[in-house]
This record gives C-alpha cells, sequence and structure tokens, in this order.
C-alpha cells in the first residue's frame, strides 16, 4: 500500500528539540490570534488588501521589520519550524502589529490552496542550499515552486529570492529560464532588511545575491 501515496521530497529536515513550557504557553495563547488555520488558506488575497507570503522566515526577523515599514499590505509568513513560530508570534504581539499572520506547513502545501493570481508577493529569503549533489532535489527553490509561485502570483507581482549560496542562485536561474511567466527583472538587495544570518554569512564571505523575478501576463 505504501506504494500508492510514495513520500514527497521535503526542502526541510526536523532537527529541533521540543518547546520548553514557555513556549508552548505563548504559542497556546498567541495561536488563534495571529495563525491562519489550514481552512482558511484558500481565502488568502481575497480582500482588498495585497498580500505578501514570506516562505521559511526563520525567526521572524525580516518579516516583521518589512511588516512595520508597510502597513498597507497583509504579510503571511509560512515557517515549519515551531521555535521560529512562537518567537515570530512573540514579535508580532510585542509590536504590536495587525498586518502580520503566520502558517505553520510545509509552502507546497499551502501553494496547492491558493487560487490563481492572488497574491501580490513572495519573498524567500536563505532558503536551504543544500550545499552536496546528492541533495541538490532536497531545495525549495526548483522548477515545481517556480510554476507554483508564478500562478498564484497576480499580474506584475514579485517573486523574491535572496541566497548566499552562488551555485543555488544560478540554478534557481536555470530552472526559472523554463517558467515564462516569471522575467528577471533586478538583482538588488534594495528594501530588503539585514538579518543576523546574512551578517554571519558576510563574516565567513558570502555575499549575498537578490534575484528579483516579475510575474508576466499570460501570452496565450
Amino acid at each position: 500500500m505504501s506504494g500508492l501515496h510514495p513520500r514527497e521530497i521535503r526542502s526541510y529536515a526536523r532537527r529541533e528539540r521540543p518547546l520548553g513550557n514557555a513556549a508552548r504557553a505563548a504559542r497556546e495563547r498567541l495561536w488563534g490570534r495571529f495563525a491562519v488555520a489550514d481552512h482558511e488558506w484558500h481565502r488568502l488575497g481575497e480582500g482588498c488588501r495585497e498580500v505578501v507570503l514570506d516562505i521559511g522566515f526563520g525567526d521572524g526577523e525580516s518579516l516583521l521589520t518589512l511588516a512595520a515599514a508597510d502597513l498597507a499590505r497583509d504579510y503571511v509568513g509560512v515557517e515549519v519550524y515551531r521555535a521560529g513560530l512562537v518567537k515570530a508570534l512573540r514579535g508580532i504581539e510585542q509590536a504590536g502589529l495587525t498586518n502580520v499572520r503566520v502558517i505553520e506547513a510545509d509552502v507546497h502545501d499551502v501553494f496547492r490552496h491558493i487560487p490563481d493570481q492572488r497574491i501580490a508577493a513572495i519573498q524567500v529569503f536563505f532558503p536551504d542550499p543544500w550545499p552536496k549533489t546528492r541533495h541538490h532535489k532536497r531545495r525549495l527553490v526548483q522548477g515545481p515552486f517556480l510554476r507554483e509561485a508564478a500562478r498564484i502570483l497576480r499580474f506584475g507581482g514579485v517573486l523574491h529570492i535572496a541566497t548566499d549560496w552562488a551555485p543555488y542562485a544560478d540554478a534557481v536561474l536555470e530552472a526559472a529560464a523554463s517558467v515564462p511567466a516569471l522575467v528577471l527583472s533586478g538583482c538588488g538587495r534594495e528594501e530588503r532588511p539585514w538579518t543576523r544570518f546574512e551578517r554571519r554569512g558576510l563574516g565567513l564571505g558570502q555575499a549575498a545575491r537578490d534575484l528579483r523575478f516579475h510575474r508576466a501576463p499570460d501570452t496565450r
């Protein structure tokens, strides 16, 4: 029977410790206020406010910084690591932000529920590069991801990817070349905030590369 449902290749590996008592209490207290339940994913972007998806936001540092500077749009962070989710929940409450929500899920599962042309922007900052050749299949930003991103982006919407692993950036460009709806439109970091992760990488000589793609109108 297991052959009927082959295991999907995930872009992450569970290596986290159980939440402590304080973190569990914070999650229980804040989850109902700031999380998007799975039965609501199909409603993302259906209102008049633009929605930005932040995928793999880590501890929420850049997510909260960008949302605080862009109150006219709604930010939805998608993450699988619970410690980061709890830290982001606490940050949302402390900052008093009303335009940020979080989702605990694999982003591929979320994408499947979002109708076409709903999302104004998608940002993926420093996804795991999976540098070993045998692990490249685990990389998040590949053809299937890019095609789904193009499907849910509004015309003119932006897909912004940042990585400090040059071969990953090259692989993204190669994969995007087969998705005509995504047009490379910029390579500058512009408004993206600096994070501790990025500064640590710079200290190791790993400069970040930013890739911005715009969703082109359908040509068919």
